[in-house]
């Protein structure tokens, strides 16, 4: 059974080791993995602890497993990522969903990001709109991408 709920600190060395298999399984067919390594090495236990004090972060859990996560930094979405396991199944849709509706109780109307190519085809089909920016990231190219949220 699903369960999306906010992110503990106990939640650190699962959330840290989920996003650094899945850029090494999911994101490595985008990017080479000498681009990818300085972002797996980033996403340590005590990093991702720093980060969920400056955001709202969600785990999606299956069996008490942490399978998902994702946050929301001011309008910005970040660190989207589902086990790759667990990927084509609806997790992601619905964390996504979840954070979604955090930002709108939050006030905020539209959602922002710098897509990975790994994500783009994921996002446009839940509404998001690429905004004609690409950036070159530390993985490499990633793609401006925005929603308008309905009240």
């Amino acid at each position: 059974m699903l369960k999306i709920r906010d992110f503990a600190p106990a939640d650190a060395e699962a959330v840290s080791a989920l996003i650094r298999q899945t850029m090494r399984v999911s994101n490595s067919n985008d990017y080479p993995l000498e681009r990818l390594q300085p972002l797996i090495d980033y996403f340590s236990p005590e990093k991702v602890l720093l980060l969920s004090e400056e955001r709202h972060c969600l785990v999606a859990e299956v069996d008490g497993c942490v399978v998902g996560t994702i946050a929301l930094e001011g309008t910005e979405l970040c660190t989207f990522f589902i086990a790759p396991s667990y990927q084509g199944i609806g997790i992601g849709s619905q964390l996504l969903a979840a954070i979604e509706a955090v930002a709108l109780a939050a006030g905020i109307d539209t959602i922002r990001m710098d897509a990975s190519l790994t994500g783009v085809e994921f996002y446009t089909r839940r509404g998001y709109r690429r905004t004609g920016g690409e950036l070159e990231g530390t993985a490499g190219v990633q793609v401006g991408m925005e929603k308008r949220l309905a009240r």
